[in-house]
């Protein structure tokens, strides 16, 4: 771990430390559940099978009623205009025929490969839901700029005897403007006397602008309980791609083939650690780009090989990783 961690000397305060409040983006995983294809297949191109020319198209889906077409926009095209052609006939056959009419939009990306010469000469990905999030020109929720909390922070309830750092993870969920929001604790490494001093308080919070009848807001909080004397460990401000996967777990089985160059390269992104014990957070840093989807969903299944006692001091935590142009290609080393 020497390449992305950096040790800090402890603070003089023993109580629970609070991170920031983050909102939870949550994609429906049943959003493309009832997923149809109507028409005829895709093809070939006549005269790019016979040129053997390959080609990459991304497109994103823009689902707004069930039995309408999505609405299709081009991401990323390395392939001639016959091929572009074929995969807009191919997404427009596609209806979402469970989705309730006048809801939300449904946002989904989806990559096709034209390669000739092979058994698979098309193959695609899976159309992949994203997510949209409303943000103020500041780029923070709305919601969360209207958050109320008590005034003063929860009393330390932990033991004198504790000895190492333990963190506990709710999960808040805002139904009305003037209640309490439900409560979840998402992962807890304390005590049962200071996870319940962690509900009780956040029990405290209120949503006073969120709309009647909106759909619920939810948000997760992360309190970190650490002793007198135990220093801190951190992540370094930023790492490189390749450095940042050499901390990976089973970095020898890993398997990847990315072209970076398609994703408006170089860039960088922000990935929070939560694997094991949550799932890990991955966002990009600067102007946001469709392209990258696939790809920031594969960093987000990765675990970071740590031991349990820097697990908990480094959860939550977050680490820039800068990703260049190129290709990035693993293969597993028994292959």
């Amino acid at each position: 771990m020497r390449n992305v961690l950096t040790a800090l000397v402890a603070g003089l305060l023993a109580c629970a430390a609070q991170a920031q409040v983050v909102e939870i983006d949550r994609v429906d995983p049943q959003a493309l559940a009832c997923l149809q294809k109507d028409g005829p297949a895709i093809r070939y191109p006549a005269r790019d099978e016979q040129m053997r020319n390959s080609g990459h198209v991304r497109v994103s889906l823009k689902f707004t009623a069930p039995d309408r077409a999505p609405e299709v926009m081009v991401l990323f095209r390395a392939a001639s205009e016959a091929m572009v052609d074929e995969v807009n006939w191919f997404v427009r056959g596609y209806r979402l025929p469970c989705m309730p009419a006048g809801g939300a939009s449904v946002l989904a990306v989806q990559e096709f490969e034209f390669k000739p010469r092979v058994t698979d000469s098309i193959t695609w990905t899976a159309p992949r839901a994203v997510a949209a999030r409303e943000e103020t020109s500041q780029g923070r929720p709305r919601a969360l700029s209207c958050m109320r909390t008590p005034k003063e922070p929860p009393e330390y309830g932990g033991s004198t005897l504790q000895r190492e750092v333990a963190n506990a993870f709710v999960e808040l969920s805002f139904t009305a403007p003037d209640a309490p929001p439900e409560v979840r604790m998402a992962y807890a490494s304390v005590g049962e006397r200071q996870a319940k001093l962690v509900t009780d308080y956040v029990r405290q919070y209120r949503l006073p602008c969120l709309a009647a009848g909106a759909k619920p807001y939810v948000v997760q909080q992360h309190f970190q309980f650490r002793p007198y004397g135990v220093s801190a460990r951190v992540f370094k401000d930023a790492v490189s791609l390749t450095s940042f996967l050499s901390n990976m777990k089973g970095v020898q089985s890993l398997r990847a083939d990315f072209d970076l160059n398609t994703m408006a390269c170089p860039f960088q992104v922000a990935w929070t650690l939560g694997k094991p014990a949550l799932d890990n957070r991955v966002g990009e840093v600067g102007k946001p780009d469709l392209n990258r989807t696939e790809f920031l969903t594969w960093l987000a299944g990765l675990e970071m090989e740590v031991k349990a006692t820097q697990f908990e001091q480094l959860v939550g935590q977050t680490v820039i990783v800068n990703v260049p142009c190129g290709r990035l290609a693993l293969v597993p080393k028994a292959e």
